[in-house]
């Protein structure tokens, strides 16, 4: 386990008892709290909505790759204004080592969502995929539990085949059925400044790649940009104590080796951002504006870009 994995497993468990902590206020909605309130509800490993009991308990839905595991703990029926009723299963996800992981990150995803995955994957490595089968449609009985214990059976085969083979790891389709639905909520509540409604999904987001790649990976590093931007936009979680000098302390560290162009752009902005944040909280930002004098001296450009919250709005996925 690196160093920076160490750290985040030391930290204060923001989510009690394995559960995640929505703010969910009367007029507004969302579709992350609503199906992480509904996972809390289910012991682990035995199934709610249409299955009973005796279908659902003695099944073992567990698989990953390496110590990182996925398992399905509900599946409710879904019924909005607006949309058509469909089936949602919750996946949580987890990296357990010599004690139980203290920060599961949870995602809710349907039919259709699956359905992306295995066709994505299959296009992009069709050879890796020719031995992968995938539940069909049906026009008649989608909401039995006949129907929805064979797909569950199919979803896990089709995760624990993606989790397993390194290439399909690290495809592209892999990382959007991650993390997508969670960034794309919260960047609608970064855009309306409700930061303290997008802070836990994006940390649930970074929660969940940090398991499954490494440190520096681009995916991660994005997250972790993205969180420290919006934890630093939120008036709480800026102050003393909050997440936002802990999640930029993180990205400063993993920064120190990343040698990706493309990440490195962001890193300016994270600099910035952190000796603003490091001055409103007494702490000494002179390393870090000695950090942006010698990038300047060596003909960077240091003045006039995004902001850090400004770039990671344009980032997509």
């Amino acid at each position: 386990m690196s160093q920076d994995s160490e750290q985040l497993y030391d930290e204060p468990d923001q989510w009690p008892h394995g559960t995640l902590s929505f703010t969910k206020l009367p007029e507004e909605w969302s579709r992350t709290s609503e199906h992480i309130q509904t996972w809390k509800k289910v012991p682990v490993k035995q199934m709610n909505g249409t299955m009973n009991g005796s279908e659902s308990a003695n099944r073992d839905l567990i698989f990953g790759y390496g110590t990182v595991k996925f398992e399905i703990v509900s599946v409710r029926i879904v019924e909005e204004t607006g949309q058509k009723k469909h089936v949602a299963y919750t996946i949580n996800i987890r990296k357990d080592g010599e004690t139980p992981d203290p920060h599961p990150a949870v995602i809710e995803r349907r039919y259709s969502d699956f359905l992306d995955l295995f066709l994505g994957l299959r296009k992009e490595f069709p050879s890796l995929m020719s031995n992968v089968s995938f539940p069909r449609k049906v026009l008649i009985g989608n909401f039995g539990s006949v129907v929805i214990e064979s797909r569950q059976k199919g979803f896990e085969t089709l995760l624990k085949h993606a989790t397993r083979n390194e290439k399909l790891n690290q495809s592209s389709t892999l990382a959007a059925f991650l993390q997508n639905a969670e960034q794309q909520e919260a960047q609608t509540w970064m855009i309306q400044q409700r930061y303290d409604l997008a802070v836990p999904l994006l940390e649930n987001a970074f929660r969940l790649l940090n398991k499954l790649y490494t440190d520096r990976h681009p995916h991660v590093i994005i997250a972790l940009c993205r969180l420290v931007a919006c934890c630093a936009a939120d008036t709480k979680e800026s102050r003393p104590g909050g997440r936002a000098e802990k999640f930029a302390e993180l990205a400063l560290r993993r920064f120190e080796a990343v040698s990706d162009a493309d990440l490195l752009k962001y890193y300016i902005p994270l600099l910035q951002l952190s000796a603003h944040l490091w001055w409103t909280l007494g702490k000494d930002k002179q390393p870090l504006t000695n950090r942006l004098d010698d990038l300047k001296l060596r003909g960077i450009q240091v003045d006039g870009l995004p902001t850090l919250l400004e770039a990671m709005l344009e980032v997509k996925g």
